[in-house]
């Protein structure tokens, strides 16, 4: 028990980041469906404000990702160093980043389609002119919450090595969750640009 406390965790970067060409092929879909105009059809007001709500979460998981991997780089520097004044700048400049995690995510935004910042946030867009045929998209909880990334507060000011570690942990775990979601993301940007083309 004690040596797996003190096994290192690997934060291992993800396969597949979302690029910022998968941002503006999104935004193309939208702008493509936009010069359609009428010949687009009545669905296509949906399908292009829920591409532009996507678009606006694939740059909040931009966002996001940045500050998570400069969170694991200050871990890094933190386990290095046995002096606890750097280690309570680490920590400091640690929680600032959970602020910006937060804001990026939009957690203190009240409305509840926020796909970044809501689990429980969903857009249904229909996708033929009698509303038959219908695609969700739902939003993912990416604020630094026990229901979101869940991204501890450093309470030690990085003290201990063994506080380090959990925070390392929970950044390998938030990175993990937040590949789920951008993948959902992109999930439902392919189909409703699939959506837009035959419209």
């Amino acid at each position: 028990m004690l040596s797996f406390s003190r096994r290192k965790p690997e934060i291992v970067r993800p396969a597949a980041e979302p690029e910022p060409e998968l941002v503006i092929d999104v935004a193309r879909a939208r702008l493509a469906l936009a010069r359609k105009g009428r010949h687009a059809g009545p669905q296509a007001p949906a399908i292009r404000l829920a591409l532009g709500a996507i678009e606006d979460a694939l740059i909040s998981v931009d966002a996001i990702r940045a500050a998570l991997d400069e969170a694991a780089e200050l871990t890094e520097e933190a386990l290095e160093t046995p002096d606890e004044g750097r280690r309570a700048l680490c920590a400091e400049r640690y929680d600032d980043l959970r602020r910006a995690i937060n804001e990026a995510c939009g957690a203190s935004a009240p409305e509840s389609d926020c796909l970044t910042a809501h689990a429980k946030a969903r857009l249904e867009v229909a996708l033929d002119p009698n509303g038959r045929s219908r695609h969700v998209v739902r939003g993912a909880d990416l604020s630094t919450g026990a229901q979101g990334l869940d991204l501890p507060p450093p309470l030690e000011a990085f003290v201990s090595d063994d506080e380090i570690r959990t925070m390392q942990a929970a950044i390998a775990t938030a990175l993990h969750r937040l590949d789920r979601a951008t993948q959902i993301f992109l999930d439902d940007a392919g189909a409703l640009t699939a959506a837009a083309a035959i419209a």
